[in-house]
């Protein structure tokens, strides 16, 4: 039931996390190349200390549950929000393509490792 329970609670903050459209950066507009990148990069060192958190102060499944979440979010949103439907996107400069195609692979990578490593987690809690 633990496992259970932390692969949701992972699943359903990371969904919350992915969707905070409102979010305001106090007022600055990022409205250059660099300034984007910068958004982005202080966006995805926030992301990778709450996977450091989710891996080190919590159980397994929990991590397990984040990686696919993310996986799952990052590669669907982007294939079907960003690209097909075009209703908004990462950024809005000429990087936003190479850096969308990077985060479909790298959410695919997430997804299937933490598939794997769940299953291989259960598999081994059946014979001990």
């Amino acid at each position: 039931m633990t496992r259970f329970i932390s692969y949701f609670f992972g699943v359903f903050y990371v969904d919350l996390l992915f969707h905070q459209y409102q979010a305001q950066a106090f007022g600055f507009p990022a409205q250059t190349t660099g300034e984007r990148l910068g958004v982005l990069a202080f966006a995805g060192a926030v992301t990778l200390l709450f996977y450091f958190i989710s891996w080190r102060f919590f159980p397994p499944s929990f991590f397990h549950g984040v990686l696919i979440a993310s996986g799952f979010f990052a590669t669907f949103d982007i294939i079907v929000i960003h690209w097909i439907f075009h209703l908004h996107r990462l950024t809005y400069g000429p990087e936003a393509f190479i850096i969308e195609l990077l985060l479909v692979i790298t959410g695919f990578g997430m997804l299937a490792y933490g598939l794997i490593r769940e299953r291989k987690t259960i598999i081994e809690e059946k014979y001990y």
